[in-house]
């Protein structure tokens, strides 16, 4: 097989694991501090690549201008949603709690994905921004996608400056390494896990939005963008964006070369059989939360 079309594969499965790792970003926060596992993330980030999509295809807007308009939106969105559904549940047992909140972001799974659909159907949408090629010695690489890669890294960026440099993402740090620790220093809980989950879903706009330039969206898409998200925590470990970053990029290459040297049918699979490798091989490992 010619060297360029691995390097050609191999670019875009870099590209593809630098999105899923901003889809891990915000469930690897929520979970740090929030401690449940939010089954509508990846549907959360299917209605906004949507929604980017009506919006571009219908009023002509640059993707740029629906970031700022969705991210506040979404942010708003993830702050009601954990105060009026995730929140009284604390109240319950340990077991009422995980089984709610199980059963909460489940259903809004499935509310959401059904709202999309009779929104604007169940048809794939993106954003297709004007092609131009830049000719690399046999490696095509479009502007669209120099666009996204800008956008992972100034993302990432972003995300680890305020997690390092600013108050409430010191905060954050803090609770996900010693809750106890944290609280005792004066660290609100309630409304810093308000906030945290406000924050993890507002990523996810930005994530839906780089995605949507890149590759189709469909309303009942998000589950498996959810578990791969859970295979990047895993691998690189809560609350930790640089091994999410790797972890993400690892994915996006195996599922790329599962493509092009085995089936793109099993590419999917890969991030379960990942998944389920390391909790079996590495089980202690696997749970382990790094800063």
């Amino acid at each position: 097989m010619p060297i360029e079309v691995i390097l050609q594969v191999l670019i875009g499965g870099i590209l593809l694991g630098g999105l899923y790792a901003l889809i891990a970003f915000g469930l690897s926060l929520i979970y740090g501090i929030v401690k449940i596992l939010n089954f509508a993330h990846g549907t959360m980030l299917a209605v906004c690549g949507i929604a980017a999509s009506v919006l571009y295809t219908g009023l002509g807007l640059h993707p740029l201008v629906i970031a700022i308009i969705i991210t506040p939106l979404m942010f708003l969105f993830g702050y009601l949603f954990y105060r009026s559904l995730i929140y009284p549940l604390e109240s319950r047992s340990e077991f009422e709690s995980v089984v709610g909140s199980v059963l909460v972001t489940v259903g809004a799974m499935l509310i959401l994905s059904d709202v999309a659909t009779s929104l604007a159907s169940a048809t794939q949408r993106n954003i297709q921004l004007p092609f131009h090629a830049i000719n690399l010695n046999g490696i095509v690489i479009s502007t669209t996608q120099m666009y996204v890669l800008l956008g992972i890294v100034v993302l990432t960026i972003l995300v680890q400056l305020f997690l390092s440099k600013a108050w409430l993402g010191r905060a954050i740090r803090a609770v996900t390494q010693d809750r106890v620790g944290a609280q005792i220093c004066g660290v609100h809980s309630i409304k810093l896990k308000s906030i945290t989950f406000a924050f993890g879903s507002a990523t996810v706009a930005i994530a839906a939005i780089l995605y949507t330039m890149s590759y189709p969206v469909s309303p009942y898409m998000g589950f498996p963008l959810t578990v791969k998200a859970f295979t990047i925590i895993i691998l690189g470990g809560i609350g930790n964006l640089r091994g999410a970053l790797y972890a993400g990029v690892f994915l996006g290459v195996a599922e790329s070369m599962t493509s092009l040297f085995w089936d793109a049918e099993w590419a999917p699979a890969v991030s379960v059989v990942l998944m389920l490798m390391i909790l079996i091989i590495f089980p202690k490992a696997s749970g382990q939360r790094q800063s």
